[in-house]
């Protein structure tokens, strides 16, 4: 297989998907958070929330990153065992992070 920036990101992605298979299984209390693409840019838009596996397309700041993460640590019974996708949209409903956690079954 050619060593081009495909495989690269190939490779990236199972060593990512394999760390959380192992976080999973540790039985410590996690939460895995998925951003779509990150930007650089001021936040746009609202926080879309999504189980895993389920968000395809999209972008988010790292600001907003950032405040989802800390928030994890806020609303722990809230957050505590999820995997969750995360991105922006105009259209989105502005929703507190607490509930879109809540939202998500535990994983």
């Amino acid at each position: 297989m050619p060593q081009g920036w495909g495989y690269k990101i190939h490779t990236l992605l199972v060593a990512k998907l394999q760390a959380e298979k192992h976080i999973r299984s540790s039985g410590i209390n996690y939460t895995i958070i998925r951003p779509g693409g990150l930007t650089e840019q001021p936040p746009t838009g609202n926080i879309v929330m999504e189980p895993e596996d389920t968000l395809y397309e999209g972008s988010i700041s790292r600001q907003q990153v950032a405040e989802v993460a800390v928030e994890a640590l806020l609303c722990r019974e809230e957050s505590s065992y999820k995997v969750v996708e995360i991105v922006t949209r105009a259209e989105a409903h502005n929703r507190p992070l607490k509930d879109l956690f809540a939202s998500i079954k535990q994983s």
